[in-house]
């Protein structure tokens, strides 16, 4: 856990209640088994109450920002060749033009100013949800591939974006930069970001302090020890009145306990803000299939996440082929993959729906095998230099994994849909590396013979039985944004260095 030098931003009690004004209703029922310390936290919370925030949502919904926002189907990606350097780092005045073109292209203003405007107010309380999952190996750090590329929400990209909201009037104090995980925030280098010039008056926040099934709402689930003082300021919790219920729960938990089918919404996103823009990373899932903006939602600003991919589920298997009438069974392990449901019923909340303003793809260095994070030892990035910019995150997860899985062709692996355990058969295994070998060139052959051994490196790569990104369908039919191709526009707009 972070020393207070690792992670100091912090603020006052009386901060958090100035900050917090008008996010709570007051008197909300808790009629649920929580633990006692949870109902003293939120109702201290609630304490602060003017109704402010409700206003400003009920101003939202007026405007109809309601997912998937007011410019459904439309995608610009904004190219620049001097984005990334070959050493990897960002830079940051490509960044601000890309940012401020996107914008403009995306709205159809004239003016960035004017661009940023049609989405925000001065009177707006708005989030901006950073992913640090993908962060390189801190130094002596195991676990992670040593000297593996780094793939997050570029810090270039939210200075940018705080930046442009306090140039149309945004005051400071009503912008909040927020992560599902205190820690991860403070562990991807994000603390130290908060100390930059144009993020003074800024704040920021964390559903919880480290990962967890977290069904206790206040945010520690695993209690308070071992918590720092300065990274437990930051922790807000879940809310314990808006959650979905879905029929199935993670290994171990008690199963008197009700909470385990339920995925709680982040206070921050429920009763913190009123807007909230999201900085998700172009990025494959080894289950999910992608991560893009939609699971940037789902699994940063719920609790009890870990449900939707267990992994290491024995079960039964048949040998096929004997001609008996009975085959050999044998055992295997599983890796059910709930993914495909979880994403689109934690989205299609109501909240959620009304908040969620804009996204700001990050393609500047993209994750095309390995994802979410760099502890997959077939992690593997490339420099894309792109933004992408839309309103529909449903629209902008189909482009985005259109291009991860075109950048796999060429790299020699599979479609993202392809790969998991029940794609790997003794038949998909052989046929794919015969064709590997006599139809590819070297490197992208042995690439391909060992991801169809599920093989790397003598390390298993697929732990899930499939990956296929169904959530970007079913979100579509959930009216989340648009899935069908013909109907999507995606914009490219290439600069010039």
């Amino acid at each position: 856990m972070h020393s207070s030098s690792q992670c100091r931003r912090g603020v006052s009690r009386r901060d958090f209640l100035v900050a917090s004004a008008g996010f709570v209703a007051a008197g909300a029922p808790l009629a649920y088994l929580y633990s006692d310390e949870a109902l003293l936290h939120l109702r201290r919370f609630a304490q602060s109450v003017d109704g402010s925030l409700n206003e400003q949502a009920k101003k939202t919904a007026e405007k109809a920002y309601l997912m998937p926002g007011r410019h459904r189907g439309k995608v610009v990606e904004v190219q620049h060749p001097d984005a990334v350097r070959p050493d990897n780092t960002i830079n940051a005045p490509a960044v601000d033009a890309m940012i401020d073109q996107g914008m403009i292209a995306l709205s159809g203003a004239g003016h960035p100013h004017e661009a940023w405007g049609s989405f925000f107010e001065k009177s707006d309380i708005i989030g901006i949800k950073v992913n640090p999952v993908g962060r390189k190996a801190k130094t002596g750090e195991g676990g992670r591939v040593s000297g593996a590329v780094g793939a997050i929400s570029s810090p270039e990209v939210l200075l940018k974006v705080v930046s442009s909201l306090k140039d149309i009037g945004v005051p400071a104090k009503n912008i909040i930069v927020f992560e599902r995980y205190a820690n991860e925030f403070c562990d991807a280098g994000y603390d130290q970001v908060m100390f930059e010039r144009v993020m003074d008056g800024v704040r920021w926040f964390a559903s919880g302090s480290g990962y967890g099934i977290q069904l206790d709402v206040t945010g520690f689930d695993g209690g308070r020890s071992g918590v720092s003082p300065e990274l437990a300021k930051h922790v807000v919790g879940y809310d314990p009145d808006v959650f979905v219920n879905m029929g199935f729960a993670a290994p171990g938990t008690d199963k008197r306990d009700d909470r385990r089918f339920r995925s709680h919404l982040s206070m921050i996103v429920s009763r913190m803000v009123n807007k909230f823009i999201t900085l998700p990373v172009l990025k494959d899932h080894r289950s999910a299939g992608v991560t893009l903006s939609l699971k940037n939602m789902s699994h940063g600003m719920n609790n009890n996440v870990a449900r939707s991919h267990i992994s290491g589920i024995r079960r039964e298997a048949v040998q096929a082929g004997d001609g008996s009438a009975y085959a050999a069974a044998f055992t295997v392990e599983s890796g059910p993959n709930q993914c495909n449901t979880f994403i689109p019923t934690a989205v299609n909340q109501h909240r959620m729906r009304q908040k969620a303003t804009l996204h700001i793809l990050d393609g500047l260095i993209g994750v095309y095998e390995g994802g979410p994070g760099s502890w997959n030892q077939t992690w593997a990035t490339w420099r894309r230099k792109s933004l992408f910019f839309a309103t529909d995150p449903v629209a902008l997860d189909l482009v985005g994994w259109k291009i991860l899985d075109a950048k796999r062709a060429a790299e020699g692996w599979p479609s993202v849909a392809n790969m998991g355990l029940l794609n790997h058969t003794d038949s998909w295994r052989i046929s794919t590396t015969l064709a590997g070998l006599a139809a590819a060139p070297p490197l992208a052959a042995a690439m391909t013979q060992a991801v169809s051994q599920n093989r790397l490196g003598g390390s298993q790569t697929e732990i899930f039985d499939r990956r296929t990104p169904e959530h970007v369908i079913l979100a579509g039919t959930l009216d989340l944004g648009d899935f069908d191709p013909a109907t999507i526009h995606h914009r490219r707009i290439h600069m010039t260095a």
